[in-house]
C-alpha cells in the first residue's frame, strides 16, 4: 500500500492534529516530496516532531522512510497521470513526453510573446545584467546564464543568498536582474524592494499565479507548473523553464542581429 492510500486507510484513526497533517500531505503531496521537514512543517501549521510522529504511527522509522517511499510511489504511477482522450499505454515515454507537450502548449498559448520581446531588448541593452535563482531554480538560472553567453551577452549569475544581496546594493538605474522562482514567495522580498528602491528593473519569471512579489517587479511572466497537477505524478518544472528560455533566447538573438544591421 503506498503511503497516500495508508493516510486515506488510517484517517479515521488519528487524533485531530494527526488528522490535520494528513489533510495537508494529500493536498500538497508534491510539497512533500521537494521540500524540507522543516518547511512543510511550516505550511502545515504544525511541528517537525509532530509529523515524525505521524509517520511513525504508519510505520516509517521517520519522516525521511516516509518522504522516500511517496517520491518511489509519485515516480513510478508518473505514466498514469492523464489517460483521458488516449488510449491506456505502458510506454512510459510516450506519456511523460505528451504530458510536457500539453504544458508546453499550454505556455505558447497563455504567453505574451510581445512582453518577451520587450524583456529581450531590456537584456540586450542593460549595462549590467544579473541572473538569480535559488535551490532547484538555480539550474535554470544557470541556464540562461550559459545561453546568453553563448551569444555574447555578459551577465552575472548568483545563485547563492549571499551573492544576490551583494548585487541588491550595487545594481542601480538602467540594471536588470531576472529571477527565476517556481513560488515566488518572501525570499526574494527585500532583495526586489532594495533593486527598486536603487532604480534597477527587475523581472520575474515564476509559476505561482497568486506571487506577492508581481505587483513589486516590472515585468512578470507566469509559467504553467507541471508539478502541481497531482495527476501527472513526479514530473519537474525545470524541463518548462529550460524551453521558455530558448524562446525568450531566440528573442534576445533577433535583438542583437536587428541592431548590428542599423
Amino acid at each position: 500500500m503506498n503511503p497516500l492510500e495508508l493516510l486515506e486507510k488510517e484517517f479515521p484513526n488519528l487524533t485531530k492534529s494527526e488528522q490535520m497533517i494528513t489533510r495537508y500531505i494529500l493536498d500538497h503531496p508534491m510539497f512533500v516530496i521537494r521540500f524540507s521537514l522543516t518547511q512543510i512543517a511550516k505550511e502545515a501549521k504544525t511541528s517537525n516532531t509532530a509529523i515524525i510522529r505521524l509517520c511513525q504511527k504508519l510505520g516509517y522509522q521517520g519522516f525521511s522512510e516516509f518522504k522516500f517511499s511517496l517520491s518511489r510511489t509519485a515516480l513510478s504511477d508518473t505514466h498514469e497521470g492523464d489517460k483521458e482522450g488516449s488510449r491506456e499505454s505502458d510506454d512510459s515515454m510516450t506519456a511523460i513526453v505528451s504530458q510536457y507537450v500539453k504544458y508546453l502548449n499550454q505556455m505558447a498559448a497563455e504567453t505574451d510573446m510581445d512582453q518577451i520581446r520587450r524583456i529581450g531588448a531590456l537584456i540586450c541593452q542593460s549595462p549590467r545584467l544579473a541572473i538569480m535563482g535559488y535551490n532547484r531554480t538555480g539550474f535554470s538560472a544557470s541556464q540562461l546564464s550559459y545561453r546568453l553567453s553563448r551569444i555574447g551577452v555578459a551577465n552575472h549569475l548568483a545563485t547563492d543568498q549571499v551573492v544576490m544581496a551583494d548585487y541588491m546594493e550595487i545594481f542601480g538605474p538602467g540594471d536588470v536582474c531576472l529571477i527565476f522562482s517556481i513560488s515566488a514567495a518572501k525570499t526574494y522580498k527585500e532583495i526586489v524592494q532594495r533593486l527598486k528602491k536603487n532604480g534597477a528593473t527587475v523581472v520575474l519569471f515564476t509559476m505561482n499565479t497568486a506571487s506577492p512579489l508581481k505587483n513589486l517587479c516590472d515585468h512578470y511572466i507566469c509559467l504553467p507548473q507541471i508539478s502541481y497537477n497531482k495527476r501527472m505524478g513526479f514530473l519537474d518544472d525545470q524541463a518548462i523553464f529550460f524551453v521558455f528560455i530558448e524562446v525568450l533566447i531566440s528573442e534576445v538573438a533577433k535583438f542583437l542581429n536587428q541592431s548590428s544591421q542599423t
